[in-house]
């Protein structure tokens, strides 16, 4: 197995990306520490790792409080043993032309899916450099390397991540430690469809109508199963990927190709 020993840290891992990430994870040897709001979800993401038998332990994390953050991977550490492998999972996707975009949601979009996983990163990373081996993968978007209407906030948070993760790597690679992007679009997960109608109301189209849409700019004409990123990340986790450090790979059904 390719984690075997291995202790995974994940945030946003009450299900979609985050989840399956935790569950493949589980298949492949890891004990699994799952950071996320909603703990009854968690619970089963968790259920599922015991049945497996690795260790699976619950935290209740609200990744806009850096306290939050750092009590949850301690509480991992203590339960679990060193973070081997930390996911920056969690995100949120705001909606708002520029004009009308306030400062509450742009600095809420900033710390949710910029400032979070630079804190957890900072958290875990001396124990990494220590031991000498790491792998930091951090769920980013393809909305890091382009922009699209109504998404400043997001893109801006996005680049951001793409840019900690490059200067990160480029700091720990003679050191065993990997830091990683993935970047999807278009995840079908119940986070997207929230998207989904936000776009459209910002569009003036229906549901069905900017779903259509959205589908259409995809070259695959479909929308990406959570399940179809989940291998990217046991790759980028494993010791297969020791080389791979400082990229951007897209998951992406060739939305953006590049």
């Amino acid at each position: 197995m390719k984690l075997q020993g291995r202790v995974a840290f994940i945030t946003g891992a009450s299900g979609g990306i985050g989840g399956a990430v935790a569950r493949l994870f589980a298949r492949e040897g890891a004990d699994v520490a799952l950071a996320a709001r909603t703990v009854d979800k968690m619970e089963a993401v968790a259920a599922d790792i015991r049945k497996l038998g690795r260790k699976a332990l619950v935290c209740r994390c609200d990744v806009l409080k850096d306290e939050d953050i750092l009590r949850a991977i301690r509480a991992a550490v203590k339960e679990l043993g060193p973070i081997d492998i930390l996911v920056n999972n969690a995100g949120i996707v705001s909606f708002e032309p520029v004009h009308r975009l306030p400062d509450e949601v742009w600095n809420r979009t900033m710390q949710i899916n910029a400032k979070a996983p630079f804190t957890a990163i900072r958290e875990v990373l001396p124990s990494m450099m220590e031991r000498k081996w790491g792998r930091i993968i951090n769920v980013a978007s393809v909305s890091g390397k382009i922009g699209l209407p109504f998404r400043s906030a997001y893109a801006a948070s996005k680049h951001a991540v793409l840019g900690l993760t490059k200067s990160l790597s480029a700091e720990v690679a003679p050191l065993g430690i990997t830091a990683n992007c993935i970047c999807p679009t278009f995840v079908a997960t119940g986070m997207f469809t929230e998207s989904i109608q936000k776009w459209a109301d910002e569009t003036g189209k229906t549901f069905k109508e900017q779903e259509a849409e959205l589908r259409s700019r995809v070259p695959m004409k479909r929308f990406i199963d959570p399940e179809e990123v989940a291998p990217l990340a046991l790759l980028l986790a494993s010791d297969d990927a020791a080389g791979i450090t400082g990229q951007s790979i897209n998951v992406d059904g060739g939305f953006v190709q590049f």
